[in-house]
């Protein structure tokens, strides 16, 4: 009786430590320390598991030193969040646990896509200016032994984060709760001249570093189909707001609607249509902090829009809209001479937009390399920026931008002479550039009066030197 009742009780164990037992999902008491509840695919009832994290390191990405009480967070491919904010040691390293369905009672998670996003004192946010967040598959997290979590670690979830100038060094933070429902939620501190933001993570929790002191600064939650009361705040120099507590309104999000026509040369496929907050839209570099959902087609779809496109659930504000921002082959015509060709401004109000945007897309022009990819891409010395020859095009015009959207130099007159390839190129000739940096080429095609009449796309030609 004693040895079986010993083993009832070491299966137990041994269940709970490996998990499989019952609990309530978003009950964080249902499970034994160190575990998580979780969906288990086609079943009613969550189980207890061992845990998905993503570890890495946050670190200064010109010195590579290691940067301590920086938030780091996940969000699915729709920017929706996964799991709570993560907060990186003294050593820099951080780990943060990703809520993840199991596809058997043994624990396996279901593969999830995400992204990473990191802030910190006196350090620019990752993602922005050049610098976009690759896609992670937690397919690849790996465990070292039952009961032990789901890890996964890779270069990728290693963050380095760009330092700001010295003038902003030693600013507060502004951090509080947004009543999201766990929704996928842009928080935007404008004030002064800049705008700062961060993701809330699940519980709504947001903290947003780096701004400035002043008075009557405006605080605002953007959530896909919410409006929230903005809040008015007072930021003296070095002393952080804490205890901030966004409530959603009675005002009713609007629709954004428009359309896209495909002119020439553009991919029949068709494109996309985004959403940026006005307040951080960079002219230079053409591209702001997206909303969260706010995109035609909806979701995370390919880029399919070839005709009238509608964006619903838009909260009150103040926009830019973008057609063809996405990597698909297509970008919105340059040529400022006709209609359809400028950057669309919108505000929202009362649910009511102002315009209807109208664009005109053409076929992009085709980088060789670096960065064609869109991934950064290193390369030794001085680069060589290669493309394809665009048709009709008589000249090109190159420029060279650091992280920040600052011109670093400019080719104004590149002829359409191919190389033995059959690639047209122009070798890097401005400032030395910096190892640990992240830099961007683009290229505008002009045609025989120099107007032009299409460009390579926002998103490639990312580089950095070895």
């Amino acid at each position: 009786m004693f040895t079986r009742s010993l083993l009832v009780l070491s299966l137990a164990v041994a269940l709970v430590a490996c998990g499989g037992n019952e609990c309530k999902l978003g009950d964080p008491k249902g499970c034994a320390t160190g575990l998580v509840c979780e969906k288990v695919s086609g079943k009613d009832k969550g189980a207890c598991f061992a845990p998905v994290q993503v570890q890495g390191t946050v670190k200064d990405l010109a010195t590579a030193a290691a940067l301590a009480n920086a938030d780091v967070a996940a969000v699915n491919l729709d920017g929706a969040p996964l799991g709570s904010l993560a907060t990186s040691g003294s050593d820099g390293t951080y780990t943060l646990a990703v809520p993840s369905e199991r596809s058997d009672d043994k624990g396996t998670p279901v593969a999830v896509k995400l992204t990473l996003r990191a802030g910190a004192t006196g350090y620019a946010n990752f993602p922005s200016g050049l610098r976009v967040s690759l896609p992670l598959d937690t397919a690849a997290a790996v465990r070292a032994a039952d009961g032990k979590p789901w890890v996964l670690k890779t270069a990728q979830t290693d963050l380095g984060l760009d330092k700001l100038a010295d003038a902003m060094q030693g600013r507060p933070s502004v951090s509080g709760t947004v009543e999201s429902g766990g929704a996928a939620t842009l928080v935007a501190v404008e004030g002064n001249g800049e705008v700062h933001t961060a993701v809330a993570d699940s519980s709504g929790a947001f903290r947003v570093f780096n701004v400035p002191a002043g008075g009557g600064q405006k605080v605002q939650g953007y959530t896909k189909g919410l409006n929230y009361t903005a809040l008015s705040i007072d930021v003296q120099s070095g002393a952080s707001v804490t205890g901030l507590a966004l409530k959603k309104s009675t005002q009713a999000a609007g629709t954004l609607q428009g359309s896209v026509q495909l002119v020439a040369g553009a991919n029949g496929a068709g494109t996309s249509v985004v959403v940026v907050l006005e307040s951080t839209f960079n002219q230079a570099l053409a591209r702001g902090e997206a909303l969260p959902g706010l995109r035609a087609p909806e979701g995370s779809a390919a880029p399919n829009v070839t005709g009238a496109w509608s964006i619903a659930g838009v909260p009150d504000g103040k926009y830019v809209v973008l057609a063809a921002f996405e990597n698909d082959g297509n970008v919105r015509d340059p040529d400022p001479n006709i209609s359809g060709t400028q950057v669309a401004h919108v505000t929202v109000s009362g649910g009511m937009p102002s315009a209807n945007p109208v664009f005109k897309v053409t076929g992009a022009v085709e980088m060789v390399g670096p960065g064609a990819s869109g991934e950064v891409e290193l390369v030794s010395g001085s680069p060589l920026f290669q493309w394809k020859p665009y048709s009709s095009a008589k000249t090109y015009g190159l420029k060279v931008y650091d992280t920040f959207g600052t011109e670093l130099w400019s080719q104004p007159l590149v002829l359409d002479v191919k190389n033995a390839q059959g690639n047209v190129e122009q070798a890097y000739g401005g400032p030395t550039l910096k190892a640990g940096q992240v830099y961007q080429w683009r290229v505008t095609a002009r045609g025989q009066q120099l107007n032009p009449i299409s460009q390579t796309e926002e998103l490639r030609g990312l580089f950095g030197v070895k």
